[in-house]
């Protein structure tokens, strides 16, 4: 910029027109609208012609190790454990959650591990499908006892 005082004067002289523009119009509500437009604009142009430093490039030896490219595990590459998850969390806020989702899935689960036995699959008493959910408490205890531990 050539002359920066100049620009600043400019600056400060459109905003107190604008404020004063806003006080005119709409008394102290139209200069709080003003206030708020001619700030968003000084943001705006603040943001435009204020540069951060520029950004480095990428070494290509950081994308690849030992001639293979690095993989990155994510969550879509397992959607069972993804839905699992969620459906421990939701088994805590609904009793329908549980009974619907999460208990068919410990059931088919016990049978593959063969540990039908080992589970207590009772959950809260049937009959009401809208109260609570199961404790954390005894999520943990069945899923200890499907690892093969006890608690």
């Amino acid at each position: 910029m050539r002359h920066p005082r100049l620009a600043a004067a400019a600056a400060l002289t459109g905003t107190g027109a604008v404020l004063a523009a806003g006080y005119a119009a709409g008394g102290p509500a139209g200069l709080i609208d003003a206030a708020s437009v001619a700030t968003l604009g000084v943001l705006i142009v603040a943001r435009g012609t204020l540069r951060g430093p520029r950004p480095g490039p990428v070494r290509l030896k950081e994308l690849w190790q030992g001639g293979q490219p690095r993989t990155t595990v994510r969550a879509a590459d397992f959607p069972a454990f993804a839905k699992i998850s969620s459906d421990l969390e939701w088994a805590q806020l609904s009793r329908r959650d549980y009974e619907h989702l999460l208990r068919p899935t410990l059931a088919r689960l016990a049978v593959a591990l063969g540990r039908e036995q080992a589970v207590d699959l009772a959950g809260p008493p049937a009959g009401d499908d809208d109260g609570p959910g199961v404790d954390r408490a005894a999520l943990e205890r069945i899923v200890a006892q499907l690892e093969g531990g006890q608690r």
